[in-house]
């Protein structure tokens, strides 16, 4: 990476906090032979110790911090709402006033479940937030307390899927495939899942490209449901005949889900920073989990 002009210090040492996860670990890889990063998750830096966190971070001086850190339990958050603010907001809150006191640049991730779900079209970055869960509230606070910072990037991302750990909506699916079980999906829940490495390359545009700071939605281009997402992937496999489209029923969960939490990319398009369609994004990862007609499938966008 590379900042020569004179607003912006250059990135020598980067701060990835919630490094074994899918996304935290894709920036350790992607930036690791370019420069300094370290990486911590949990077993290494518990970043809701805020004097361990403010210390750690002090001593180490990054100029940008990525922080992928998450309480991501939906459902749990209704249970243990502080545990989910301890991690979502107050940890935030504290890599915020560190980034700030060291000039860094700190980038933080948010999710659809911002949004109440009630809007017909796909939410902008204009849009009010109105979340309806413990999660929800913890991860819009989480956004302000990220934007205290004067360098700052917080990207909405929905439904992520794409790095290492395989544990997504998407591979439960994969897996259902491979056991020759029905994938059960939701016919009137709309998404626009966003594609780990696509969220990635877009964050170092961001950087390297001397945006301007603030709030970006990075979904994929385009939206679906999650059953139009299934019958994607079941039509890749081969195996179209295991799709179950089935309705969404909010009581079926503790927590109340956004039924259209799709995003609309505005700002990053405005950009010239345009996510990949859903379709080709979903593709390229079935190509690399070895799904036979995608391998050479020139891609559906």
């Amino acid at each position: 990476m590379s900042y020569q002009d004179s607003g912006r210090p250059p990135i020598s040492r980067v701060l990835v906090t919630g490094a074994l996860g899918q996304l935290g670990a894709a920036y350790v890889g992607q930036l690791s032979g370019s420069t300094h990063v370290v990486g911590v998750d949990v077993d290494t830096l518990d970043i809701t110790r805020e004097a361990a966190l403010t210390l750690f971070t002090r001593e180490l001086r990054p100029s940008l911090i990525i922080n992928c850190a998450a309480f991501n339990d939906v459902d749990g958050a209704e249970l243990a709402p502080e545990r989910a603010s301890l991690v979502n907001t107050q940890a935030v809150e504290t890599l915020a006033h560190v980034a700030q006191e060291l000039g860094a640049t700190l980038v933080h991730f948010s999710t659809d479940f911002v949004f109440d779900g009630t809007k017909k079209e796909p939410y902008t970055e204009a849009d009010t937030p109105a979340p309806q869960s413990a999660y929800g509230r913890s991860k819009l606070l989480g956004e302000e307390a990220a934007s205290l910072v004067e360098r700052h990037y917080v990207l909405r991302l929905s439904s992520l899927y794409g790095g290492y750990t395989r544990k997504t909506g998407v591979d439960w699916m994969l897996w259902q495939v491979d056991q020759g079980h029905c994938v059960s999906a939701f016919a009137d829940r709309t998404v626009s899942p966003s594609y780990v490495p696509d969220v990635v390359r877009i964050t170092l545009a961001l950087l390297e490209g001397r945006a301007a700071y603030g709030l970006y939605h990075c979904g994929s281009t385009g939206c679906c449901t999650w059953s139009e997402l299934a019958a994607h992937i079941l039509e890749r496999s081969g195996r179209s005949d295991l799709l179950r489209a089935v309705p969404f029923v909010p009581s079926d969960f503790r927590a109340i889900r956004p039924r259209q939490c799709a995003l609309a990319n505005n700002k990053l398009e405005h950009l010239g920073l345009r996510p990949l369609h859903w379709r080709a994004s979903l593709d390229e990862y079935l190509a690399g989990r070895g799904c036979p007609r995608t391998r050479n499938h020139p891609g559906s966008v």
